[in-house]
């Protein structure tokens, strides 16, 4: 995974390999993998050396930058180097900077000086002359289609497997953020025990919910106009204490998804390559295919309206009203107000029941 993040950052040097260099720059919103990628150069540097003796960790913010070249130009003790991380460096001030950028045009040989931030500017020294000399890495944040393979891999590196339910169960149900997908591993292992073969039962029984009763299920029953089912798993999930907000923004996320398909249809893109131009995981490619049969550009531009509505009642609204402005959300998403739809007998039974 690192190489494969070093090289959408375009840089030249491995982290996993070679020879450990004087400087990096780690930067990104996804501060898992800043970390871990910190903690493989961390290895690598100080192996055979004592921690206590030769790592100093300071912050960028709060640092003096003179106290940084200090102890980067300190000889190591009893070892082959020694490392200073500084994180949060883009929260530095220019003089700083300035002073860090002069050290950083001739570095110790002996030290390996690992920064870290979340958005630093890359015009502007030092972090200009690392982005030129490779090495400046940058960690985005995965987009949602990159998500199953990268649990995938995370699984497989613990010796076990997922199979595909239970990757897209995860994914669908923790969020984008790699940190909590990692803690919900870690939780799924301990869980699992020795067991290597694992499902979406134990995924749905360590995150807490049932996978029939998840916003992902949510959203295909509303794509499928399935109104009964989707008011039930609506009910469950509001039983369940998730919270309406996240509903509305994932609704939101789905509707988004299923326009940027019907826009590549329109501009007659091959199907093999849909799912990767609209960042859908293949997993869900199916769902997605069988909605837009039954979405017009119109529908998805109501369902923007609607979602809208219904965010801006929540902000003023009581829990019981709330409860009642999603049930008629769902109830308008599946179409249950569109005088020319057929409805099923559950529809029926579920719109005259709410």
């Amino acid at each position: 995974m690192l190489r494969e993040v070093s090289k959408r950052a375009g840089g030249e040097i491995s982290l996993l390999e070679g020879e450990i260099h004087p400087v990096y720059l780690l930067y990104g919103e996804e501060d898992l993998l800043v970390e871990e990628a910190l903690q493989s150069i961390l290895e690598r540097a100080l192996a055979g050396g004592d921690r206590g003796f030769n790592l100093d960790v300071l912050q960028g913010g709060d640092a003096d930058a003179r106290d940084i070249v200090d102890c980067a130009s300190s000889f190591p003790m009893m070892a082959e180097r020694r490392v200073v991380v500084v994180r949060d460096v883009d929260k530095m001030g220019g003089h700083d900077a300035e002073i860090l950028a002069a050290y950083i045009d001739h570095p110790s040989a002996t030290t390996c000086l690992l920064l870290t931030g979340i958005k630093p500017d890359l015009r502007r020294k030092p972090f200009s002359t690392l982005r030129k000399s490779g090495a400046a890495f940058e960690f985005r944040r995965l987009y949602d289609n990159q998500l199953p393979s990268w649990i995938s891999a995370r699984v497989a590196r613990s010796g076990r497997q997922l199979n595909g339910e239970g990757t897209r169960l995860l994914a669908a149900s923790i969020g984008s953020s790699l940190r909590d997908i990692a803690n919900e591993l870690e939780k799924l292992f301990v869980y699992a025990g020795d067991r290597k073969d694992l499902t979406e039962d134990d995924v749905a029984a360590v995150v807490g919910l049932s996978k029939e009763f998840s916003v992902f299920e949510l959203q295909r029953m509303i794509g499928r106009r399935q109104t009964a089912q989707a008011v039930t798993i609506l009910e469950r999930m509001l039983e369940a204490g998730e919270r309406t907000p996240i509903i509305i923004a994932s609704l939101t996320s789905y509707f988004a998804t299923l326009w940027k398909l019907h826009d590549l249809r329109r501009r007659g893109t091959p199907t093999k390559d849909q799912a990767s131009l609209a960042r859908i995981s293949p997993y869900f490619f199916r769902d997605f295919a069988e909605a837009l049969e039954a979405t017009s550009p119109a529908d998805i531009e109501r369902a923007f309206l609607l979602l809208g509505e219904a965010d801006e009642s929540m902000k003023s609204s009581s829990s019981s009203d709330s409860r009642q402005i999603m049930q008629v959300l769902v109830l308008r998403l599946c179409g249950a107000d569109d005088p020319d739809r057929d409805l099923t007998a559950g529809d029926r039974e579920a719109d005259a029941g709410v």
